[in-house]
Parts: structure tokens; C-alpha cells; sequence
């Protein structure tokens, strides 16, 4: 009998114990106590009227001394805050008591929302429509944020305040410095420049000069706080280029002509020593490439840049990852602070939905275990994109845990905020996340409309969801409406993009009108509607560089005014487009009828270095006099018109010209052929090609042929 009763009470003892982690949070009402300390006590009373903020009933909440006696029926809530916690928050969680510890202040603001939504859900008189779906469960536990510093650089996050309820961090407020933007600061000055190949430059800083430090130091002093709970962050970046300084100081300091690492740690670690209540990074791109021979002072530390992974979910098996993280170890024996500086946008098309968020719980999750301490997600940044809320919110949450579903919180975020249209955006975002996943083909980080649709974009799915979201819309208010109203402003810009990829077939924006190629009712409709978008404000760019919709809109506004031809050449006659490194380009843009766009080598242009060859079958040429080819000029991305142009048939050139364009200021150079001499019944091969170094790529948008 003793031994049953033994038994019996370490069983009850058992579930006594493990039910202590489950206890809910509903109660009839709730105490709020503190520490005894300033800090605890401030988070008290931000709690306590945040809380009581959100609901009518005024005794649902409460303030005491902790040692004052709680009601029963009553739940305490007990605060502290405080700085020599192991971890970054404990919580522990009986009948009757939630006692919940953080390390900062700011992960208490965190916390207040996750504690505020959660008890939203268990108490519907305490109002939490606007904030975001918690997911932290209040049960027995201490846990580190697997990220210390985590900024999901999406519109959204730039609102100050949304960021710290997301508890994720905020360039416009924690940086002085960021990027490449000391160019904003220095001033022209003797000593301030690279030296590069014996020439002194102005693309390029003199990194261990004392000209570039004093002017650097006096902005710090002069503009930011010396008191050490008033620290900011610094990014010491070289301008965005390879070159690297190698006058003699720098070469002392340990600079090579491709590597200006030596001469960029040795000023961070001057600057480091002089404000030791400020942080100082650089960044791993470009010029900085390899560890210097010297540490990295303890307030300085390194962002690596993962430009050059691939954009997958197995990228792991990427022989580029291993690559990073053997560079990322050499860099962990010179600085104990390494934060990656990731990108997850496709920054040529900011409006078009892209699946990142499976790609980014896979690279969070392999470089924490590689000891990477903060995130810094470079996305489409102040400017709107698709689902920018909803990846802001997950992103947000993954980097405190990666360990989270991204279905769960896509499903929970989106049934919060699009009440109505919520089972529509997940099935599609998710089936995006999905389809790109069985691929296993990367998103390019600067792709066209074209690459977008090879590699993860499914046409019909989203025509599917812009015809059902636009029948949803007239049911939708509030938040809801106008996030719709956004997102379907974007999906008018994709509409537009597929359209013009179908040209003059069916679902095209083209038709011949009076022997004239000119965009159809459907796509006129559909400008007029971006437009009416644009000018209300709902959308501004649809890329990162020179994506001014009002711009991209003129290229349409003014296709008809080329009174184009339609083209007779037919797309079956033209066997192959070859690059200068062998590889076969889409011929397709060149043979469908329509014009490229002046401003965008990614609209309707096939593009090349140096060299491009096309093979055109018999008959390509019969009953036909002349042919033109439109090439892109376009300075800023080193296209211009070909040095050279010959085509041969059986071997023999039958058309030679060496090109010299003098003209600025236009957008294309049209070359325009003869077909007098050629044989109709014989193979054509177009050689062109460039020998000019500072215009080495060649844009070619239609081979156009005519009688």
C-alpha cells in the first residue's frame, strides 16, 4: 500500500508539472507588478496603459506592488527587465502568475505586443485589430533570439514604430553612416583620394589617409552623442566598385590592388577606439575581400554580403555557400561581430509576387549554425512590393526564431488583416512558395520579365487570382481594401509585362492596325488604369534603378507613335542566337513582331558581350528588300551600337560594315540592310559585334524584314 501511494503521488507530482507549462492566460482579470527597479517599473506602466488603451472595461486591468495581495480569481502578471539575464527573455508561467524577464528594453516593447495580441485572443474586449499575429506561446522557458541584430528592409519596417512592436531594428534610427554613403559626408579635399595604378581618382577613398579619418571623426563628434546608451552604428564602406588604393600607406597597411580590406579595418579600428560608445562596420563586397592580418577592434564587426549565393532553398549544395562560409571563418578569427547582408527582392521587378521566404528560412537557418550573429535583408526598402506586408512579418519572425512555419504565420497574418480575401492570397502565395521550391532553380536577384517567367512565375495562377481578388474587392474594407487596392495596382503593372510578352498572339497587347503595330483596347485599358494608380499615390517605381512608372508608362504611350511595320520575317526562320561565350540565347524577342523598350534592356531585348551570331534559315530572305536591326544604346549599362555587323551566306559576306556612331542622346541605333544581293534559298549568318570597351554589350530587339 506504501509503495502505491508513493507511486501514485510521483505521478500526480509528474502532471502537476508538466501541466504548469500549459496554463492559458484567460483569467477574470489581471495584476500588473514590477521589479523594484526603475526600469521594470517603467515597463509596468507602458504595459498597463497600452493594455488598458484597447478595452472598455476598466477593471480588467490593474496595477500593484508585487508583494501586494492578488484576488483570487486574478491572473499576476509580473515584469522585470533585467541586464544580466543568461538569455534573452524567460517567461514562467503558473495557475495564477505569469512572470515574464527580458534583457532590454527594447525586447520588452517586443514582448508587450506578443503578451497584449495573445491575450487578444483569449479576451475579445481588449481590441487588436492592428497588430500582427503573435507567435510566442507564454509557457516555462528561456530562449535567445536566434538574431541580435534582425532588419527586414521592407517598406513596412520603415515605419519606426511598426518595427519596434516587430522587434526587428531600424536603419534610419540606429545608423549614422550606412552603405556605401561616406560619399554624402567627405568633402573634396588633398590626401582624401584613392591611388590607383599610380593615378590619384575620385571613384574611390584613401582609406588609411589621415584626411579621410579627421573628416569622418568631426562628423561623429559634431552630430552624434558621446553618452554610451546613446550609441550608434557606423558603416565605413568604399564606394560601390573594385578599385583599391595602393599608394604607399595603403600598401604598408597591407592593400593590394584588388583587396582594400587592410587600409578599410585599420581606419574602423582608429574610429572604434575613439568612440568606443559607437559600433563601426564594414561590409564584405567588392573591394573588401580577404581578411587583413590584424583584428577588428571589440565595437567593430563585418557584414558579408551573400550577393553571389544562389537565390534556392538546397543552396546548401551550392558550392558557393561552402566557398562563403570558409571566408566567413577566416573572417570570425579577425572580428567576433559578423552580421550577413542578404538580399531577398528581384530588384529589376519590385511588383510581380516573388516566392523568397522559403530561400530565407533556409539561409537564416545555415548561417546561424555557422555563427552569424544579425541579418540585414536588403529587399525593395522604402518603396512598395508585392506581399510586402505579409514578408515583413514573417521575415521579422524568423529571425528571432527560424525554427517557425512559414505556413502558419502566412495563414495567420493573412487571415488577420484580409479577412475576406485570405484563403485566395494563401493558396496562391504559398503554391508559389511551393511550385519555386520544386523547381530548384534560383530567382535572379536583377531578372526581366522573361527570366521571371522560366524560373518561378506561373501566368495562369496569377490571372486566376487577379480576376478573383478584383470580384473580392467591392466586400473588403479598411485595411483590407486598401492593401488590395495596392496589390492590385501591381498586378496591373504584371498584367501589362505579360501582355507585352505575348505580343501580337492571343492575350498580347498588339494588333495591326492600317499596316501599323500599335498596343491593343485591352492594354490601352489597362495603362489608363496604372496611371489613375500612379497618380493617386498607390505606386511610384517598379524597380530599384531608373523604375519610375510614370516613365515606364511613356514607353507605351508612345509605341504607337513609331508607326512600326509589322514584321515579315517569320519566327520559324530564325534558327539560333549565340553569345560570345557559345551560350544560345531566347531568340524569341527577335522574331515576334514588337519593339523593345528604349529605357529597359530587360523589355524586349536580347542582350550580349561583345559578340552575337544569328542563323537564319533558306527562304528567310525570299521576295524581301530590306532588313533593319534596332540596337539599344544605353550608357549607364555599357550598351551601344556594334563596331562591326556582316552576314555571309554559303560562307562568303555579302554584307559587311564597319559602324562609327557619332550621334548622343539617342536611345537606339538602327542599321538598316539591303536585301538586294542576298540569296533567298541560302543559310544567312549575322555576325555582330563590338570593339568597344567602355560600350561592350549589345542590345538587339527585332530582326525586322520587309518587301
Amino acid at each position: 500500500m506504501l509503495l502505491f501511494n508513493i507511486i501514485f503521488s510521483c505521478f500526480i507530482m509528474l502532471f502537476t508539472s508538466c501541466e504548469s507549462d500549459f496554463y492559458g492566460l484567460d483569467a477574470n482579470a489581471y495584476v500588473l507588478t514590477a521589479e523594484q527597479d526603475a526600469a521594470s517599473e517603467q515597463w509596468q506602466e507602458y504595459l498597463f496603459n497600452h493594455l488598458s488603451k484597447r478595452t472598455s472595461k476598466k477593471d480588467l486591468f490593474s496595477r500593484a506592488e508585487d508583494n501586494g495581495n492578488i484576488p483570487v480569481n486574478h491572473k499576476q502578471i509580473h515584469l522585470e527587465i533585467a541586464a544580466d539575464l543568461n538569455n534573452d527573455y524567460c517567461i514562467q508561467h503558473t495557475k495564477n502568475k505569469l512572470h515574464i524577464r527580458v534583457k532590454t528594453k527594447a525586447i520588452a516593447t517586443w514582448m508587450s505586443y506578443q503578451l497584449i495580441e495573445s491575450l487578444g485572443q483569449v479576451k475579445k474586449e481588449i481590441k487588436t485589430e492592428d497588430l500582427p499575429p503573435a507567435y510566442l506561446t507564454f509557457t516555462n522557458q528561456c530562449k535567445d533570439f536566434d538574431f541580435t541584430y534582425r532588419e527586414p528592409h521592407y517598406a513596412p519596417n520603415t515605419n519606426v514604430e511598426y518595427a519596434a512592436l516587430l522587434g526587428t531594428n531600424n536603419l534610419d534610427t540606429e545608423w549614422g553612416i550606412w552603405g556605401h554613403n561616406i560619399t554624402r559626408i567627405i568633402q573634396d579635399a588633398p590626401g582624401v583620394w584613392a591611388e590607383v595604378n599610380g593615378k590619384i581618382t575620385q571613384e574611390q577613398y584613401c582609406f588609411s589617409g589621415d584626411t579621410l579619418y579627421n573628416q569622418l571623426k568631426e562628423y561623429i563628434q559634431d552630430n552624434f552623442s558621446d553618452k554610451p546608451e546613446e550609441g550608434m552604428k557606423f558603416m565605413i564602406a568604399p564606394n560601390d566598385n573594385l578599385l583599391s588604393c595602393t599608394c604607399d600607406r595603403c600598401q604598408a597597411a597591407g592593400n593590394t590592388d584588388k583587396n582594400a580590406a587592410p587600409a578599410v579595418v585599420l581606419l574602423i579600428n582608429k574610429l572604434a577606439k575613439q568612440f568606443r560608445q559607437h559600433q563601426f562596420f564594414t561590409i564584405r563586397y567588392h573591394s573588401v575581400n580577404e581578411p587583413p592580418a590584424y583584428a577588428f577592434e571589440d565595437n567593430a564587426g563585418l557584414f558579408f554580403s551573400t550577393i553571389e549565393l544562389p537565390k534556392i532553398t538546397n543552396f546548401k549544395d551550392n558550392s558557393k555557400f561552402q566557398s562563403s562560409i570558409d571566408e566567413i571563418e577566416a573572417w570570425k578569427s579577425k572580428t567576433k561581430t559578423i552580421y550577413l547582408w542578404d538580399y531577398s527582392s528581384n530588384f529589376d521587378d519590385y511588383l510581380t509576387p516573388l516566392p523568397s521566404l522559403n530561400v530565407l528560412k533556409a539561409q537564416l537557418q545555415g548561417f546561424k549554425e555557422e555563427g552569424v550573429e544579425g541579418i540585414f535583408l536588403n529587399a525593395a526598402g522604402y518603396d512598395y512590393s508585392s506581399f510586402d506586408d505579409l514578408k515583413t512579418y514573417v521575415a521579422a519572425a524568423l529571425m528571432i526564431n527560424t525554427e517557425l512555419e512559414i505556413d502558419k504565420l502566412t495563414k495567420a497574418y493573412l487571415k488577420k488583416f484580409y479577412p475576406k480575401s485570405h484563403q485566395l492570397l494563401a493558396d496562391y502565395y504559398l503554391q508559389l512558395e511551393d511550385d519555386f521550391a520544386t523547381k530548384a532553380k534560383p530567382y535572379s536577384l536583377y531578372a526581366g520579365f522573361p527570366e521571371v517567367k522560366s524560373s518561378y512565375f506561373n501566368v495562369s495562377n496569377f490571372l486566376s487570382l487577379n480576376e478573383s481578388l478584383q470580384k473580392f474587392l467591392p466586400k473588403t474594407k479598411g485595411y483590407e481594401r486598401e492593401a488590395l487596392e495596392k496589390l492590385l495596382a501591381a498586378f496591373r503593372y504584371t498584367s501589362l509585362q505579360i501582355a507585352y510578352s505575348n505580343g501580337l498572339n492571343k492575350g498580347g497587347a498588339f494588333e495591326v492596325v492600317d499596316q501599323h503595330v500599335r498596343p491593343n483596347r485591352f492594354a490601352n485599358t489597362l495603362m489608363k488604369q496604372l496611371k489613375k494608380d500612379v497618380d493617386d499615390g498607390k505606386l511610384k517605381v517598379f524597380k530599384e534603378s531608373n523604375g519610375d512608372l510614370g516613365d515606364y508608362l511613356a514607353q507605351w504611350n508612345a509605341y504607337a507613335g513609331k508607326l512600326q511595320k509589322p514584321n515579315q520575317l517569320k519566327s520559324t526562320k530564325l534558327l539560333s542566337v549565340v553569345s560570345n561565350e557559345n551560350d544560345v540565347l531566347d531568340k524569341t524577342p527577335l522574331a515576334d513582331g514588337v519593339l523593345g523598350f528604349n529605357n529597359d534592356f530587360h523589355q524586349g531585348w536580347v542582350t550580349a558581350s561583345k559578340t552575337m551570331t544569328l542563323i537564319l534559315e533558306e527562304g528567310a530572305f525570299e521576295q524581301m528588300k530590306e532588313m533593319k536591326l534596332r540596337f539599344l544604346k544605353n550608357t549607364r549599362h555599357q550598351y551601344g551600337a556594334p563596331t562591326k555587323v556582316e552576314v555571309l551566306q554559303g560562307g562568303k559576306a555579302i554584307f559587311r560594315t564597319d559602324i562609327v556612331d557619332t550621334k548622343e542622346g539617342d536611345s537606339v541605333y538602327t542599321l538598316t540592310i539591303s536585301l538586294e544581293k542576298f540569296e533567298a534559298n541560302t543559310i544567312s549568318e549575322i555576325k555582330i559585334s563590338t570593339s568597344n570597351p567602355q560600350l561592350s554589350r549589345l542590345g538587339l530587339d527585332e530582326v525586322q524584314v520587309f518587301n
